[in-house]
Parts: structure tokens; sequence; C-alpha cells
């Protein structure tokens, strides 16, 4: 059965998944507990809504009412509802105001691009967009604002009714206090709770400028926003998107609904398609899957879990009534998707999978189920059906989407997923083809590929059916576990141990047993667990090996036999490739014991050099090993060859027969007329120092590329032995290869025309997996002409095996390499992947029978997770997203009032009252608690410090006038005598924030003193240079607590909790616990200052003795210094250098919050030298926590600090080295010709801003702030570009140190004009976008023009027009443009009669185009 080719119905790609849903942190997650069939329903989790307020399970029996519900099950996320601010480039202040869906949204399409390969995958981003159905239900963000707005005012008005006696100081006291329970009211908090930003913020956080919107069709949204989505793609609107749903609304006004329509199941439990279904249960979640043409994806290399071949949605019309399902209107949206699909879909084998609505309601389920039966017909062989409705309850508009996302890796993975409590089948299933999938089991394919279906059918009649099938690298067989061969009786102690458990810890355990055990385990199965162990041939020698492995808890793969996988390769998404070598020095196989051993025919070798037969030598064993492999449990997801190695990838894909290949490859024997005598040799270098060494010798070329570390040369054997020379003189290695046929040069083209002729009889068929080629590093094309035309090019051009081997690592996710045959493919690997995570084995050694080598590949892709479950996924780290709306309570917030006694009580049937207690328990206003409030006085005797104001608010000018001390706290240095402090970036440290916080609170409580800090945190630098003038307001809280708290809150800067009390507490004993394995420090003291690894200058220098730096902390002495906030700041110090030592990037940090302070005693006096550790509490890729403490010389403790935690700012090589010298190097890349290229060295807003300062003045600031956000960070690329291509040219020439500031970049006329302390005058040309930025600088007045242009079709054209516009003296002209030369280094482009020499260069997907300069040859010979 075949679809009929249509363009409108080009099949998509589903090629990434992110996913959130109950029990499920992931879509891999959520695929694992499918299979395992996990049930994720629990009970409504506190801080959602309160079952003792609400649930009433007697209610069902009655009428409905609005505030009670007789279910309190359903699916919930809160355990996996974290984001990574920082990662996704929002700051952590700004999360609790913002509606949590909606950072799901972005997690979830974070995670979908990651599972597609990282973001620089994506292909132009104008060219992908967003789709995001979203229902219009009351979220938790819209809630608490709606409370803060509206519904403080309505207590306090009701209250002022009620109660006239507080006054409106009091009320205002304690609306304010409800206020605050509900979060922070930051200015950005209305815009994160815009709907609609769902999709928008996606867009906006990865740049996407193709369509972005959501939509709402109740429980179909998902799958509606899918067929959006595709159809975009089918109509070239876009190349890429994203598209799923977001649901996280369990606000008591949903479970309101729902209760009142007897939706819900009564009896806990969502019974999909069983006979005694009595209702659904709610559920939330968010999915993303990332959508491209299928053939775009073929092209790419992309993995694809699944295909979409048919889209289509319908509406109910007129029905009996709005809420009940329509039969007639599904099976419209089902037909449509079907013939969207071109196919049948009641033909035999059409679908083998249906993923149905499946709510678990009586009417919906039959309404479904007699939709199917229409569709898919009575008869015929059975359909799989089920729903994750079953495991994780009803999503609402999410749902379809992990309905979409279950199906697509079933039919990834060849799996029928199972579904829960059907018990009891519906009787409409009786007589008919569906049949309820109870236990996972392996989904047999047919003579067509496996297909699924997926229903999502909504609430008001809204319909969607997508149709999938499986992805084209799934058509061969599914991947199971594999199986060592069996020892023979010669070779007993090669059996295998295997071993597993979940974690190291469990298996160094499990190895804790005297050897005996362990061997007596040998035969034994192991279980399905993700930490792995296998020991070929197990010996004491070995255990005791693999003990130590075990317990050191890294990867070993395969020293002495033993391979240890703590978090396997291959079960965490990562791809096997077969690499078949080519024509390798050494061929001797070992393949006669392969060959009996698997009842396959022995291959007869001939022995021979010449091309056709050592091919033919090469393609049998190739093929044996590969057939092998597949009896053993192992197939590739992808293969790739080496030389001609690559006609036995295509052979085993099936995409050639052999006959076919061993035919062409006899076509190309004989004298070849015109082939000069050759001689190839091995190099012991990469490519580019093999062509600069050719480079100059006529018919001398590069044709092999294998690593870095080898390449091949091929030409005339007396050039080839010169060149063999000139480099063993400068001590490269250099072999002579007995080959002679010239290929993968020029010199083959006589070879070429031969393969031309013969490749039109060269049958080509669809490969069973991706084959992938060497001469491209990408996969072979689709069209069977194309596969023919690369055939011949492989002859002819350079084997790029180097190149591959990356491509392979990082666009095709692979991560175990299988080289087959003898050769030495991994050595090449190896040196490529240079310690990145990887296996890489050979099927076949010379030093081993075949079936020995054999055991050793299958224990090691075992042990690496081949053919597995995936192991849980770390769990996610951040900040923990608040999804609840719980009735607020004041928590103390204001202090306690007592009624007057003469108030006449309010008698209990009073309506005013009852009006009251109404409104608060239905909005979850929590006004009880107030009432409450009122409550006993402070007790008699107790001592009342001296009366102060209730509250402060004051303003604040923080300025270098102000707090001349900050001089000393500027975080970028300049040239002495620089006149604009604000260049230097003078910020207030948060230590000196809790000083101005303490001072603060002093004021309310005068007589008490200062003890301590809680919950601060700061949300913007503080800055002194332009002044800052900020609010600061303070009021007390916790009027029973002691020590006595005040809040104090630098409006839009920082807040915070001060302590206070009547003295100090007496301090506790010190923590004498040593650190772990202490060793001395890398700096003193001293040089931490004088080298630039602390930014401090005299006044905040308070660290005077680093003592011991550990793996989990740092010990040092400090001095205490007079400068308010230095003594507290020289501690954070301590904690930045621990990561400046142990952090292998983002080594930038500062501070952003502290959890407690506790204080015992005044600031010690100055030059007190106190001991002082810390300790590294925890470490992510955006954050780190310490604690300290500062013991005085007297013994005692005076200060303890916990959660002191800062941000970790983007920082790489460049950055880091630039930290230190900043003067004399750059983050810029000087580059030949003239030009210098910048990389965006951020990760999010923050990071950029912190470099924007490191190079622009206060000129250059308030230009780039003036631009809109999104235009900023490429404004920044062309400023860093310039600024560095001129530093580095007048360093070139004998220039002294520069900073980048001391350079301003302006737009001038005739382009960019640099000033700063030089005379010579410069021509300065920039180009940029969003990820490189690059300049050109030409002395005097020299043209100097540069360009960048994507990597397409045309862009190496659009980047030298370009340069060619900006070299001219008026930028704003355009005259037309000729190009009159071109070849593949430079283009001579004619302009007003003037011809310019341009040179291009490719770069990261990139063109960069420059003008040549003049006086070299290009010059003169376009003058010329």
């Amino acid at each position: 059965m075949t679809r009929r080719a249509d363009a409108a119905r080009e099949p998509i790609a589903i090629v990434g998944a992110g996913a959130v849903f109950p029990g499920a942190g992931s879509a891999a997650e959520l695929w694992r507990n499918v299979l395992a069939g996990v049930d994720a329903i629990t009970d409504v989790p506190a801080g959602r809504w309160d079952p003792a307020l609400y649930y009433d399970p007697d209610a069902y029996d009655r009428a409905p009412e609005s505030d009670r519900f007789y279910c309190k099950r359903g699916g919930f996320v809160d355990e996996h509802a974290t984001v990574d601010p920082a990662r996704l480039g929002i700051t952590p202040a700004a999360v609790p105001g913002m509606e949590p869906d909606q950072l799901l949204a972005l997690r979830a399409a974070a995670a979908a691009i990651a599972d597609a390969g990282g973001d620089e995958r994506l292909p132009d981003r104008s060219g992908i967009g967003v789709v995001v159905g979203r229902g219009g239900y009351i979220t938790p963000g819209v809630a608490r604002f709606d409370q803060r707005v509206s519904m403080s005012h309505q207590v306090a008005g009701l209250l002022a009714e009620l109660v006239p006696e507080l006054g409106p100081r009091r009320l205002e006291e304690i609306r304010r206090a409800f206020r605050a329970r509900l979060g922070p009211d930051g200015p950005d908090a209305p815009t994160g709770l815009v709907p609609s930003f769902a999709a928008s913020r996606i867009a906006n956080r990865f740049d996407l400028r193709g369509p972005a919107y959501t939509l709402d069709a109740a429980c179909a949204s998902s799958l509606l926003a899918v067929e959006h989505a595709v159809r975009a793609l089918r109509g070239g609107q876009a190349d890429a998107m994203l598209a799923g749903a977001v649901h996280h609304a369990h606000h008591v006004t949903v479970w309101s609904v729902f209760s009142q329509l007897r939706a819900l199941s009564p009896s806990g439990t969502i019974r999909p398609f069983d006979r005694s279904a009595d209702g659904t249960l709610l559920a939330e979640g968010t999915g993303i899957v990332l959508l491209k043409r299928l053939s775009d994806a073929e092209r790419a290399g992309d993995r694809i879990h699944a295909v979409i071949v048919g889209v289509g949605s319908s509406s109910d019309g007129r029905a009996t009534s709005i809420m009940s399902p329509l039969v007639d209107g599904q099976v419209l949206a089902v037909e449509r998707a079907w013939r969207d699909a071109g196919l049948d879909p009641a033909e035999p084998g059409a679908v083998g999978l249906v993923e149905a609505h499946g709510a678990g309601t009586p009417a919906g389920d039959e309404a479904e189920l007699a939709t199917l039966r229409r569709v898919f017909g009575a008869d015929g062989p059975p359909i799989g059906l089920g729903t994750v409705k079953s495991m994780i309850g009803h999503a609402m508009p999410a749902a379809g989407i992990a309905g979409l996302i279950k199906a697509a890796y079933a039919l990834r993975d060849g799996v029928l997923p199972p579904t829960l409590h059907v018990d009891d089948p519906h009787p409409a299933l009786a007589d008919g083809r569906l049949r309820p999938v109870r236990e996972a089991a392996e989904w047999e394919r047919g003579p067509g590929p496996r297909r699924a279906a997926v229903d999502a059918f909504g609430f008001g009649g809204a319909n969607a059916h997508v149709v999938l099938e499986e992805p084209p690298s799934c058509r061969a067989r599914r991947r199971r576990a594999p199986v060592p061969p069996p020892a023979s009786s010669s070779a007993e102690e090669e059996g295998v141990l295997r071993l597993a458990a979940r974690t190291a810890e469990e298996l160094a355990a499990a190895l804790a047993v005297p050897d005996e055990e362990l061997l007596a385990r040998v035969p034994e199965a192991a279980p399905d667990l993700p930490c792995r162990l296998a020991i070929v041939a197990p010996t004491a020698r070995r255990l005791d090996l693999a003990r130590a492995v075990v317990q050191r808890g890294t990867p070993w793969r395969g020293r002495s036999d033993v391979w240890f996988a703590p978090r396997p390769l291959l079960a965490e998404g990562g791809r096997l490739a077969f690499l078949f070598p080519g024509f390798e020095p050494a061929f001797d196989p070992r393949v006669d014991d392969v060959a009996a051993h698997f009842d396959l025919p022995r291959p007869v070798l001939t022995g021979r050099t010449d091309l056709p037969g050592h091919a033919a030598d090469v393609l049998s064993v190739g093929r044996l090993l590969a057939a092998a492999l597949a009896e053993l449990g192992v197939e590739p997801d992808v293969v790739a060859g080496h030389g001609a190695g690559e006609w036995t990838a295509m052979t085993v894909a099936g995409m050639c027969e052999p006959g076919a290949v061993e035919a062409f490859v006899r076509s190309l024997d004989g004298e070849a007329p015109d082939v000069p005598d050759v001689l190839y040799a091995a190099l012991g270098c990469g490519a580019d120092r093999a062509a600069d060494a050719v480079a100059g010798r006529h018919g001398v070329y590069v044709s092999h590329d294998n690593c870095p570390h080898q390449s091949v040369v091929c030409g005339p054997p007396d050039a080839v032995r010169d060149v063999l020379g000139r480099l063993a003189s400068e001590g490269v290695l250099c072999q002579e290869l007995p080959f002679r046929p010239g290929f993968h040069t020029p010199l083959a083209e006589a070879y070429g025309e031969r393969a031309r002729r013969s490749s039109e009889a060269l049958p080509m068929r669809e490969p069973r997996v991706p084959v992938w080629s060497s001469t491209t590093a990408a996969p072979y094309p689709g069209e069977a002409a194309a596969v023919r035309e690369l055939a011949v090019r492989h002859l002819l051009e350079p084997v790029r095996f180097s190149e591959l081997v990356e491509e392979l690592y990082g666009a095709a996710h692979v991560r175990a390499f299988v080289q087959v045959g003898p050769g030495g493919l991994t050595g090449f690997v190896a040196d490529r992947l240079d310690g990145r995570e990887h296996l890489a084995m050979a099927a076949n050694a010379p030093k081993r029978d075949g079936t020995a080598q054999l055991r050793r590949v299958v224990a090691a892709l075992w042990a690496e997770g081949y053919g597995t479950s995936a192991p849980p996924p770390a769990p996610a780290g951040g900040v923990r997203l608040d999804l609840g709306t719980p009735l607020v309570t004041l928590g103390g917030a204001v202090p306690p009032l007592r009624l007057a006694p003469e108030m006449p009580s309010l008698p209990a049937d009073d309506p005013v009252l009852a009006e009251l207690e109404a409104l608060l328990n239905d909005a979850a206003a929590g006004a009880q608690s107030v009432v409450e409030a009122f409550g006993a006085g402070p007790a008699m005797g107790a001592a009342v410090p001296s009366p102060g104001p209730a509250e402060l608010s004051a303003s604040r000018v923080f300025s270098l006038d102000a707090m001349p001390y900050l001089a000393d706290h500027c975080v970028f240095p300049q040239p002495p005598g620089w006149p604009d402090p604000s260049d230097r970036f003078p910020i207030v440290p948060l230590a000196t924030l809790l000083e101005v916080m303490a001072e603060t609170a002093r004021e309310l409580l005068p007589d008490l003193v200062v003890v301590g800090f809680e919950h601060v945190r700061a949300v913007r630098w503080v800055v002194a240079a332009p002044p800052t003038t900020a609010d600061i307001t303070a009021y007390l809280v916790g009027e029973g607590d002691r020590p006595r708290k005040v809040k104090v809150v630098v409006q839009g800067h920082a807040d915070g909790t001060v302590l206070l009390a009547e003295r100090y507490p007496p301090p506790s004993a010190p923590d004498r616990t040593p650190l772990t394995i202490e060793g001395p420090p890398i700096v003193t003291a001293e040089r931490l200052y004088e080298e630039r690894w602390m930014f401090h200058g005299p006044l905040f220098r308070g660290i005077k003795e680093i003592t011991a730096l550990a793996e989990d902390g740092v010990r040092a002495v400090l001095s205490s210094l007079h400068t308010p906030g230095a003594l507290l700041d020289s501690a954070g110090q301590l904690c930045g250098h621990w990561i400046q030592v142990y952090g292998d990037t983002n080594q930038t940090v500062f501070p952003v919050g502290i959890e407690h302070v506790a204080l015992y005693g005044p600031l010690p006096p100055e030059g007190e030298r106190l001991d002082t550790t810390i300790w590294n509490q925890s470490l992510t890729d955006t954050t780190m926590r310490c604690s300290a403490e500062l013991v005085r010389e007297n013994g005692t403790v005076w200060a303890r600090v916990d959660g002191w935690t800062t941000h970790r700012f983007y920082t790489d090589e460049a950055l880091w080295r630039m930290r230190f010298t900043a003067e004399v190097s750059g983050t810029g890349e000087p580059q030949p010709g003239g030009w210098c290229l910048a990389r965006r060295r951020w990760d999010g807003t923050a990071s950029r801003d912190l470099l924007m300062r490191q190079y622009l003045r206060a000129a250059e600031r308030a230009e780039y702030e003036a631009l809109p956000p999104f235009a900023q960070g490429t404004w920044l690329l062309g400023r860093i570009a310039a600024k560095d291509a001129v530093r580095d040219h007048l360093w070139r020439n004998g220039h002294g140190p520069l900073f980048p500031a001391e350079l301003t970049v302006q737009s001038g006329v005739s382009g960019p004009v640099v000033t700063g302390p030089f005379d010579e005058p410069l021509r300065v040309s920039i180009a940029s976008d969003a990820e490189l930025g690059v300049a050109l600088v030409r002395p005097g007045g020299e043209p100097a023009g540069i360009g960048l242009a994507l990597s397409d079709s045309d862009g190496r054209l659009r980047a030298a027009k370009q340069a060619v516009l900006q070299a001219m003296d008026d930028v704003r002209a355009r005259p037309e443009l000729l190009v009159t030369v071109a070849d593949a280094e430079r283009l001579l482009i004619a302009a007003d009669g003037t011809v310019t020499t341009v040179e291009t260069r490719e770069l990261e997907g990139h063109v960069i185009a420059w003008t040549v300069a003049s006086g070299g040859t290009d010059m003169e010979e376009a003058r010329a």
C-alpha cells in the first residue's frame, strides 16, 4: 500500500520532543512510564486547593454545588515543575511574577530543540514558527494577579464596613500584607501573564521569526496546533515549526465546572474503554514537538522519531447539545486526515495502533468507538487501541500532544504500548478490529510501514486527527538487546559476566561478594537497569579491576576486557553507527569462525591487491560481519564508509544489491587512459598542514582528511616523496602506501568517466537506515540520480572522514562507532572526538578470533545500553514553580488586633457578614485568617522596645560622591586617570546593601542591634556611576517573632529581612570539620588582587591569606575592614575564587541572594584577622551556593552565612583571558586578510550586557541601550569585531596596551569611524548578525569592505556584493554590481568602472567576504 505523491501532502518529520506531564519531566521519561505501565494519578497536592474545604465524596449523590467536589484525584506535575531561568534567558527574580505555563512551554520547547541536536542544528531562524494550544482557564498567575488587583481591595473594603474602627492606615496595612503573601509585584508581572506569550516567549528566546501564536480548540488544541504547523511547512511558510500545547490550570473553578457536569470519576480511577468507566480525571502538562519536512530532515541527517503523513480537523456543527460528542463530526476529522495522507484507513495493514482520545466518560468513549468503527471497519486485522490518559489523566488542551508523543515513540521503537484499567472492555469492542493493548508488545511489521493514528476530540465539537508513520530508518528490524555469542568448548573462559543496577553504589554492593558467586552468574541475564558492567572472560584480577572501576564511578571502556557505564551512552538517545573500512594497508580479516558459527556463507577472498579484487574482499567481509552482528541483535542506526568502504555501507543498508556494486567496481578495472603514475602517502599531521605542504606542487593533492593527526596525500611519486622529506625534517611521521588508482583526487578523472557510464545501470533503492557520505560529510540524497552523481564524485573528491565523524557525533547524535572489518578507523574516531564521550570498537581484529571479538563488541554495546530502555533523567534543576492558588493566610504579617469590648457583635444571620464569608471563601482570599488574627495583644510583662514608626519610606542616592569607597569596587579596569568612572562600572556590593538595610531597619527600632539577615535577594545591580536613586521602604513583619524582623526593600534592586534583638546571641562552637582533601592555593592573596582574579581595590581587599583549597570549599584568613560590608564581601570573594579554580566554564560569578546571616557580635576592630571557611553547598550550570563561617582571633564565631548564592555568567576561554589582560587581549579572533571575527559569547541578556560594559564607553552604551532588545546582540557583535580588529592592527604595528573603551566606533557617511589614542587614519568596515560579527581594517584611505551572509545557494554572492558596497566612499550608494570572474576563493566584481577583488570564506554556516588589500597579487591581477 503506498501513498500518492503530492507536494501538498509532503510528509513531516518529528525530529524533537519535549514534555512535562504527571510523573514525567521529559518526553523520554513519559515514554518510559508508558512502557512500564506507571499510574501517575495522585491525590491533589497540598497548595493546589484544600480538600478539607472543597472535597466531599457524598456530593456526587446530591444536586451539584459549585464549591463541593466529589473527586480529589488527578494528574499533577509539582515535582517536575522547575525551570532554569538563566538558561532560558529569564532573570530568577522575574519567575514568581510569570505565568508558570509560559515557563514550562519554554522549557519543553528548549528540550525539543535539544532533542533534535541543539539550537545550532536549527535552520534559518526567520523560517521557524511556533504554534501552541492553550485554553482559556484561570491559571495560577492570573488567579494571583486577580487576588492582588481586585480581591485585596474587596477584603479591605468589607473590613472597613464591618470594623470601621480599624481606620485607613490599618486597613492599608492589611491590604498590603494580603498582597505580599501573593508573591512579588514587579513592573514586569503583567507582561508575564499575557496568554499569547506562551508562543511568543518561545519565539523571543530562540529568535524565531516565523509565525508564532496560540490557539484554543479545547481538548483538540494540541493536534490542531500540529495541523497548523504541518500546513505551514507544506506551504513553504516555514522550514521548521514548534507545535504543541500547555495546560496548568488546576484552579478550583476548573474543578467546580467538571464536578457540576458530573464529568469526573467518583471512584477516582480513569478507565477508558472499560465497561465500568465512570468519568475522567483532570490532569495537566506541556508537550512540544519540533517538526521539519521529511526531505529536509533526511538531508540534514536528523534523527526522526516518526513522520506525520496526514492531518485533519472538523467541528460537530449543530448537535443536540454543545457538550455532546457527535459521531458524524468526529468521523469527518478522521476521514479528512486519512484523505490528506492519501490512504484508505479501512485497508488491511493501514494502521496498527490508535492512540485514542479516551477520556473515560461513558458518552465520550461510546461516541469515539463508534467513530473508529465507521472509519476503520469491523473486519480485518486487529488494531491496537490505547490512550495515555489511563496513566496521566486528561491534560485538556495538552492531552493530544501527550498522545502524539506516545504514538511517535511507539512507531520509532516498534512497540505496542499498554493502556491501564481496561479490565472489562467496553461492549462496543466485542466484535470489531480494535483491541485494547494491556501489556507492552513488539509491534510486528507487515508488508508496509507501521502507522498509528491519534485522536483529540474537544468540548464544543472541536475534533482533530493525525496519521503517523514510522521513520524511514525504522524500516529495518527493531533494535533489541544484544546477546553475546556463546563460548565454544575450547574457550570456556570466554563467558561474559553482565551486572546492572540503578546506581553505581548499588552495583558496587553487588560486586562486594566472593568471586565464586560472581563467576556463577556468568550464564544469567542481567536486569534492564541503567548502571551497567560487562566483563569478558572474568577472572579474579578482572573482578578486582571492575570493583575499583565501579567505585570510581566514571566510565571504563574496554581495557582488560571490562566495560562500565554509569549512564549508558545509547540508553539516553545516543545512536549506533557502522563504519566500513576501505583499502587498508594491512587487510587480514579473521572471519572463517564467524561464518561457521552463524552458518553464513564463508567469504572466498581473492587476496588480490588490485582494485576489483581488493574491493570484492572488503565488500564480502563487511557484509558477513554486518550479518553476524544482526544475528546477535545488533543493527545500526546509520552507516558510513571510509573510501571504498562506502560501497559496503550502501550494500548493507539495502541501497544497492551486492552484485550490482561488484559489477560497478569491475567496470573501473583495467588500464585507464591518461592516468599518471601516482603515489599515496600517509602523513602524521592534519589536512590543513598537509595542504600547506603540497601548496604550489603541481598534481599533488590531499586525498584523505582522516583525523586531526593523520591525512593522506596523492600525486606524482617524486613530488610526493619531496613532500615527505620536507615534513620528515619537521618531525612529521610519513609512510608510503601500496595503492595507485589516484582515487579521491582529480587524477582519477578517467575513472570518473567510466563510473558515470556504469552508474547509469546501478539500481537504487531506499536504504533501510541512513547512509552517510564521506565525500559530503552528510547523508546521501534521496533521489536516485543524485545518489549516482555522488557515487562518481566519491571517486574524484577527497575523503572527509574527520568531518564525517564530527557530523555523525553532532548532527546524527552517534555515540557508538563500530568498525565493521579490519582497519584503523577507531583510532581516527578517537582522535577527532578527543576526549568526548563515545565508544569506538572494531568488530574484527587480527589478534583475536572473529567470534571472540564480536563477543566483546556485544558486551560493550550492552554496557552502553544498546536495545534497552533509557535511564531516568537527572532531576531537573532550577526554580520550583508555584502552580497553586491556595487560600491566602497572613502568617503574622499583620500585628494582632482585638475588637473593642464595647463593639456589639454581629448577629449570626447578618446578611453582610454572610456575604463577606462567602466572598472570601469562593475567591480564596483567606480573610478568615484576618478575623482570627484579631486575637490577644502583647503578653503582660513582656519587654517592649522603644516605640518607633511602624514603617519607613525614603529615597536614597547611591553614588561615588555619597559612597566614595565604591571607587574600589569597579568591575572593569581602565587606563590610569580615566575620566569617566561609569566606564569602570562601579556597583554596590550585596554585602554593602546589607549595611544599608541594617541602617534602615534600626531607624524603625533604634534600641535594638542587628543580629542577622534572611531571605535577601538582589535582582539588579545598584550602579554608582551614573548615580542610582532608589526608594527604600521598611516595615515590621511577624510582630510576635523574636528576634524582631524588618522587611527592607530597595525598590527595583534588592530586598531582604533584617533581624534585630536587644543583644547579640551567644556564639556557638566553630565548625572544625576539615574540607575534603585540602590542598595548597594556586595563587597568594596578593596575586589574587594584583593579577585581577578579583577586581577589588584596596578598601575591599579583605583576603589576607588563602590557607587551603579543596573540592568542597576554601579556608582563608580575612582582615576586618572599616569599609561598609567589606568583611562579608571578602567572604563572597572566596566563593568566587573557588569557582575560578574548580569551574571549567562560567567562572564569572556575582551574588544574587543570601538565605540567612547570623551575627554574634559587632564588626570586629579594623585589622583583626578572622579564620574563614567556605563550604560549597551546591553547584549547577547557572548558580553556586555556599556557606561561610568567620571566626575571630579569640576563637568565637563572629558570623555564619548560609545560602550565599551567586549567578554564573557565561565565560569561555577568551572571556576568561580578557578578565586578566583586557588591555592586550580581546574576544575577537584576528584572521588572515586583516579582518577580525567576533562570536556570540553570551547565553542570555545578563551576560551579554556584562560583555557590553567591558567593550563600550558611556556614549556607546547609550546607543546600545536605545536599540530594541532583539537588535542589541547583532549591533554589539559588530562593535566588538571593529574594536578588536583595530586593536590587533595597532598592536601589530607597535602600539602599546589598549583597553576596548579607549576606542569609539561611530557611524559615518563612508562607513564606521573609529577614534582613539592613535594618529594613523584607518578605514573600517563592519558586518554582523545574531551569531557573528566581522570587521575589516585597512590603513590610510584604502577602501575596506566586508560582508556576511548565511551560507545558502547565493550567500557567497550576497556577502561579496555587501563587501564591495561597504568599500565605497559613500556607503549609501547602490550602483549595479557585476561579477566578472569567480573561482573557489575569490570573485572579481565590477561597479562603476572599478573592478574589486573579493575573497571569501565559509565559517559556521556563514560566508564572509572581504575586499583584498591594494598592492597584493590579487589586486594586480584584477587591474590586468
